[in-house]
């Protein structure tokens, strides 16, 4: 019986491993999804860390005569401070944890987002259960699934980040160690609810409005694909107002996640954050640091989506070369004339990859037809 269960366990992890080899309609494996995320959350992650630092200063609370009290600065005023407090290094406090928290994170969740809507243009429009008209609401609802499967990887790190800058641990090792002493592993997630309650709204409007934005532009010049520069446009058009009207809830998740252990006050959930900062410091309160915000997140998203799309295309360019040098291998070795191919239906030849190819018994001219064919089609969309 447990050996029944042991193969069986076997089986499914070569079965979920080898699900990773297979490439999506657009041509790329999920692995190779998962690393072009994961370079564009980096790039833009580290790019845009310094405003980040500093809209994270504006919006904390200090602690004065153990009372926790608000200070108003601007960027100007926060960055002369944080210079004054932690020299030039300071806006890069927390990058550490934030790249490291935010890469695997940002992977995640643009391969998430990639499988779920090729799974519901599969399901539910190719199928006809859905007219197309539904496909802004579809790719809303999938950015809100893709970021509650990364917030697991991506929560812990940001709380680090945040403390660090906030200037409440003065290294990565010492935040460790006092977040596990104090609070154990729920500190980690502190604010977990608050990230949810900002970033699935956030995310969803984000993803949505960068495609829809990429829909309308290729209407409006009357072009089947955008150049590098039109997608970075777009994408921080989307960051920007995004990020301003989510400014409420970024700074309800800040003030949770910065709150001093055993403070007279300790906020439990966003709600009521929102609603302490409202009735202590007025409603503008709401959208303190949102200019800051909006400055980091036009330049940041415009990265993250710019180097995205950018990552994929070498990629694909990658995959076009690899398998028209492949192809030529193949013509050299002579394959048999007379042998027939081996595979059960056209869309196991059309999901050949590069290592499996030399291992094929198949016409020489069908191998050449069928492959060039292959890599024309990966080539022409490295270029959308």
């Amino acid at each position: 019986m447990k050996k029944v269960e042991v193969d069986d366990g076997i089986a499914r992890f070569l079965q979920a491993f080898e699900s990773m080899s297979k490439p999506f309609p657009d041509g790329l494996t999920l692995g190779e999804h998962l690393v072009a995320g994961a370079v564009a959350t980096g790039a833009s992650v580290f790019a845009m860390h310094p405003m980040d630092t500093i809209k994270t200063f504006i919006q904390k609370t200090r602690v004065s005569d153990g009372v926790e009290v608000v200070k108003k600065l601007n960027i100007f005023s926060a960055s002369g401070q944080l210079i004054k407090e932690s020299g030039p290094l300071g806006f890069y406090k927390g990058v550490g944890p934030n790249v490291f928290g935010q890469a695997p994170a940002g992977a995640v969740k643009f391969a998430a987002f990639e499988g779920l809507s090729i799974w519901a243009d599969r399901k539910l429009f190719e199928t006809k259960k859905l007219g197309t008209n539904l496909k802004p609401l579809v790719d809303l609802g999938c950015a809100a699934i893709a970021f509650c499967v990364c917030s697991v990887v991506l929560v812990p790190g940001e709380v680090v980040k945040q403390r660090l800058q906030a200037g409440i641990y003065s290294g990565s090792r010492e935040a460790l160690r006092s977040i596990w002493t104090a609070e154990g592993a729920r500190g980690f997630y502190t604010g977990f609810s608050a990230t949810l309650a900002r970033d699935v709204p956030y995310t969803m409007l984000e993803f949505g409005l960068y495609h829809q934005f990429k829909r309308v532009l290729r209407w409006i010049i009357s072009k089947d694909k955008l150049s590098s520069q039109e997608e970075l446009m777009m994408g921080g058009l989307a960051g920007g107002f995004t990020g301003f009207v989510t400014t409420p809830l970024d700074v309800a998740k800040t003030r949770i996640m910065t709150q001093a252990v055993g403070s007279s006050h300790r906020y439990k959930n966003f709600l009521e954050a929102m609603v302490d900062i409202t009735r202590k410091e007025g409603l503008a309160a709401n959208f303190r640091g949102g200019t800051a915000r909006v400055l980091w997140l036009v330049p940041f998203t415009a990265i993250y989506f710019g180097v995205h799309e950018k990552s994929k295309r070498m990629l694909l360019k990658r995959k076009g070369h690899v398998i028209s040098h492949q192809m030529m291998l193949v013509s050299d070795l002579g394959v048999a004339s007379n042998s027939r191919p081996r595979f059960s239906s056209q869309s196991e030849i059309d999901s050949l990859d590069c290592a499996r190819l030399l291992h094929i018994n198949i016409d020489k001219p069908q191998a050449q037809e069928r492959l060039a064919a292959f890599s024309r089609d990966k080539v022409k969309r490295s270029g959308e």
